[in-house]
């Protein structure tokens, strides 16, 4: 996954709607920081650099490099699972 691709959830996941857990045909995960936020932004649409400039305006004094590389490997992580899918 890089920066330009446009995740979103696979077929069957789906966030709980008031919990940090996201459910999958398995069962459920558990979220943790900014986890939810970052899974709730994933549309097929926004891209990864979408998701975080969004998180940068959001919280101050954060390094966008450093706060780009958690989320890759966060989204990189859900997609060895199964979990996410990348749009062409």
């Amino acid at each position: 996954m890089e920066l330009n691709s446009t995740p979103r959830l696979a077929p069957g996941c789906r966030l709980h709607p008031t919990d940090s857990v996201l459910l999958i045909p398995e069962g459920t995960l558990n979220l943790t920081g900014p986890s939810r936020e970052i899974l709730s932004m994933l549309d097929g649409k926004r891209t990864v650099s979408d998701v975080v400039t969004a998180l940068v305006q959001q919280y101050e004094d954060v390094d966008e490099k450093e706060i780009g590389e958690d989320v890759l490997s966060l989204l990189n992580r859900l997609q060895q699972r199964g979990v996410l899918r990348v749009g062409a």
